[in-house]
């Protein structure tokens, strides 16, 4: 009896067990020899591998479509991080002067939930939401909705207020795309591609979303005027009629505001029946746009977008900028309007600026292993204390703290 109990148990565990996907990696690390002990110079540099491949672990590829006989539909590009690293195993290992090295292989699990560590829910990441531009500014003329590329983000930022885990900044105003037709893709001066967002850091956002509003299109345009009134009058009586569809295509894209590497693009489509007057000047957001068919259904749009941006933003690692030093105290740029609260402990992660061949600069995050305890939060700042000294640290302004575990 008790074997059979025990039995149920595990077949219980294992059918409620939340999905969790292992990415395999290959990282190296290094650490310093000190006093000629290799031993603990290969131990350190395998930690330091295994923290690289954790990081690492934010460029794989997945999606949410489902997995078919073992084959991989692609839908949407996301990239997730700081992930448990798993079945480390070391495949070169060598000496230069003073420093070891290591290269490794090893499985990083991914949980995509929040259950494995509910108190990220609580903690309130900054989303800032930019002008989703129209790629062809026409289609926009019937029913005068033009003003779409603000008012769209505008009211996902709205959507998104109180949502666990966000805190949203309406900055629809500001266009971050310079050219609709290639977006996000864009070309750099020297002739190469990116995807990366130029500026990002000025917007002060632990993430950015842009767009680009592909197609407003009638299903069959008119002309300014009807061949009859009898044609005229049928057509605008036949509500059900395919002519009156109205097609809405958006690309939608998240940027990391601290790097401004694209993380995740997404399209969504619709189409609703648009049966106002030709020449009438609609708008969009008026009571009358929300009254059409294709209103509800751009309602509905919003509604779908809002759970995606929640469902993919929430549970990422909180991460706020270091604004000041000061011996062994450390300023952050958040507080507790994003939920810390005294007491709460941040990983500090130092920032290294490099440059490719074309001079582009990108950054890589080193973990420290310094751990900062905040002492003091206020809504906007908050101000703790760490082991030692910042300056021994090489802590510096504009490095980063990341909240792997909450409370």
């Amino acid at each position: 009896m008790l074997s059979t109990l025990r039995l149920l148990l595990v077949l219980i565990a294992a059918f409620t067990a939340l999905p969790v996907l292992a990415i395999p990696v290959e990282a190296e690390g290094r650490a310093a020899i000190i006093n000629g002990d290799l031993h603990s110079a290969r131990k350190s540099a395998i930690q330091d591998a295994a923290q690289a491949a954790s990081m690492q672990a934010g460029a794989y590829i997945s999606t949410t479509q489902e997995i078919s006989d073992g084959v991989l539909s692609l839908d949407n590009m996301a990239i997730r991080s700081l992930g448990e690293v798993r079945n480390i195993e070391v495949i070169d290992e060598w000496r230069e002067g003073q420093m070891f090295h290591v290269r490794i292989r090893a499985d990083v699990a991914v949980d995509d939930s929040c259950n494995g560590n509910p108190g990220l829910a609580d903690l309130r990441k900054s989303v800032a939401l930019t002008l989703f531009p129209l790629q062809a500014p026409t289609e926009a003329n019937t029913g005068a909705l033009g003003e779409i590329q603000w008012q769209l983000p505008a009211l996902i930022a709205q959507s998104l207020n109180g949502a666990a885990g966000i805190e949203p900044y309406n900055l629809s105003r500001h266009n971050l795309v310079t050219r609709p037709d290639s977006a996000p893709t864009h070309l750099l001066p020297e002739g190469a591609l990116s995807n990366a967002l130029s500026g990002s850091t000025q917007l002060k956002a632990q993430f950015i979303v842009s767009g680009v509003i592909r197609d407003m299109s009638m299903r069959m345009p008119v002309g300014p005027r009807e061949p009859n009134i009898l044609a005229d009058w049928y057509n605008r009586a036949d509500y059900a009629s395919k002519r009156h569809l109205r097609r809405l295509v958006l690309d939608l894209f998240i940027y990391d505001g601290f790097s401004g590497e694209l993380l995740e693009q997404r399209r969504y489509e619709t189409a609703g029946r648009w049966t106002r007057p030709h020449e009438e000047r609609t708008g969009f957001g008026t009571s009358v746009f929300w009254q059409q068919d294709y209103g509800q259904k751009v309602q509905a749009l919003i509604e779908t977008i809002r759970q995606d941006l929640r469902d993919s933003l929430s549970c990422k690692p909180f991460m706020a900028r270091i604004t000041r030093t000061r011996a062994d105290e450390v300023w952050i740029d958040a507080g507790s309007l994003q939920g810390l609260k005294e007491g709460d402990r941040l990983t500090i992660y130092r920032r290294l600026t490099h440059y490719d061949e074309q001079m582009r600069a990108y950054s890589e995050l080193i973990d420290t292993r310094v751990e900062l305890r905040l002492e003091r939060v206020q809504p906007d700042m908050a101000r703790g204390r760490i082991q030692g000294d910042s300056q021994s640290h090489n802590i510096q302004r504009n490095d980063l703290v990341i909240a792997r575990q909450t409370r």
